[in-house]
């Protein structure tokens, strides 16, 4: 998947050109939360934080319902907010708008139980722990509209992947690719994707806590600048029902002792015995860890069959309708093998919490690597061709169909409430299942329609 690129950097800002400061977190309906601070106010939200309610922090639904846990009252309760200078960066030098992530943490001074970047920087510390060194990046897709929130049109009418559809949008996205380079985002690529108005946001790789601190910064730095080109964007999994559907691709490389694990020529599949039982864990907790990979209703609508979303648990080189794809590389060269190899986890989406999601990859592959997981064979056709004898054979399931099914695997995995204890996911699984209780009978497009505006 190529080198780090850490040395590009979130951008070093200096505190003193900061007239404010957007302090924003993921919650666990995916929902970036926020809030400005003025410059003066930095030196004590560094040490102290920032005030934050129990509803606000981890309760919240996408549609701002109120939910509650055993543990967590919704009314009652504060934590603050604590942003991590050290991961800021400049939005528009211009106007001294920076960014910073924010850590939630109890009144008291430690990590509160539902934070989720701290889940990650926890899972993180454990892989490198184990001796395994993990890079992160991710494939952003997004949905490009003009008009009106009430009346949108899309942008840009395609061919898929084609120049048209490039300079249809041509200054603004050459504005998103200024701005995150100001921002210290490394961009991999930028093109127009396979749906109308569809585009795709590569982003280079990164160790993990940074990789998802930078597709937070991305997000927020397409808003704004769509918002500059009176234009507006969708994250959501499905923006318009029978067209094409966004997902939010995360790719991981993995060595340890500086070897990559993830190619052995010598070995019949290509990886070497510990790759291979890395992909074999993530396989593994597919199942019962997809509702933290994409945890909206229409998480669920995007993956079917024959839309290169994932819907299949299987693996495969270039295969993109298995869940997890093998990226070869340049098999030719052996260095550029070495680098370029990875595995792209396709059913994760930007309904996702991110911090959440990749912690729950990573936390898989490691389990799988500690239990010698098998791995099965790969699948180098579309696993829909196969007849159910030939897919039961093979141990190829599919994905749960919808959320509540998710929701209820998920809320049983006795594997993922030790990654993340009982509070986070009890509030996780609150937080989801209102959704899916709210939204689960609905026809889709009533439900894209609620939500297009939401992520």
């Amino acid at each position: 998947m190529g080198t780090s690129n850490d040395s590009v950097g979130a951008a070093s800002v200096d505190l003193d050109q900061v007239r404010a400061l957007l302090v924003s977190y993921h919650d666990n309906a995916s929902i970036s939360r926020a809030k400005v601070l003025p410059a003066r106010a930095l030196a004590g939200a560094a040490s102290h934080g920032i005030t934050i309610s129990n509803s606000v922090g981890f309760l919240f639904s996408v549609d701002d319902h109120l939910n509650e846990t055993a543990a967590l009252d919704p009314i009652v309760g504060d934590l603050r907010g604590i942003p991590d200078l050290s991961a800021a960066a400049m939005l528009d030098p211009a106007t001294g708008l920076a960014w910073a992530p924010a850590d939630l943490h109890t009144l008291e001074g430690t990590v509160h139980p539902t934070c989720t970047r701290s889940a990650l920087r926890r899972v993180a510390a454990d892989a490198t722990a184990a001796g395994l060194d993990f890079l992160i990046g991710f494939e952003l897709e997004f949905t490009l509209f003009r008009g009106t929130p009430a009346e949108p049109e899309l942008a840009a009418q395609g061919p898929g992947y084609s120049t048209r559809a490039t300079l249809d949008v041509e200054a603004w996205m050459l504005d998103v690719l200024d701005a995150l380079d100001t921002a210290g985002v490394p961009v991999a690529q930028f093109h127009p994707e396979f749906g109308p108005a569809q585009y795709e946001l590569a982003l280079a790789p990164r160790d993990p806590l940074r990789a998802v601190d930078d597709l937070a910064l991305a997000r927020i730095v397409i808003l704004r600048t769509a918002a500059a080109h009176d234009l507006l964007v969708s994250f959501s999994p499905v923006p318009l029902v029978g067209g094409a559907t966004n997902g939010c691709h995360v790719h991981l490389s993995a060595t340890r002792d500086g070897q990559a694990l993830l190619v052995d020529p010598a070995t019949r599949l290509g990886v070497t015995w510990e790759g291979g039982h890395l992909i074999a864990g993530i396989l593994d907790r597919l199942e019962e860890g997809v509702a933290l990979l994409g945890g909206s209703v229409l998480s669920f609508v995007r993956l079917s069959p024959r839309s290169w979303a994932g819907a299949d648990i299987c693996w495969g080189p270039a295969n993109r309708e298995a869940a997890i794809r093998y990226v070869t590389g340049q098999t030719v060269d052996v260095l550029a093998h070495a680098s370029q190899a990875n595995l792209e986890v396709k059913p994760m989406d930007a309904a996702a919490n991110p911090y959440l999601a990749v912690a729950a990859v990573l936390a898989a592959a490691v389990d799988g690597v500690r239990r010698s997981a098998r791995l099965p064979e790969p699948v180098e056709i579309d696993p829909g061709r196969l007849t159910d004898e030939q897919r039961a054979a093979r141990g190829i399931r599919r994905l749960p169909a919808d959320l509540a099914a998710a929701l209820d695997l998920l809320d049983g995995s006795a594997f993922y409430r030790e990654v993340f204890g009982d509070v986070l996911l009890d509030a996780y699984v609150a937080v989801r299942r209102h959704e899916a209780d709210a939204y689960g009978g609905r026809p889709p497009q009533n439900v894209a329609d609620a939500v297009r505006w939401r992520y």
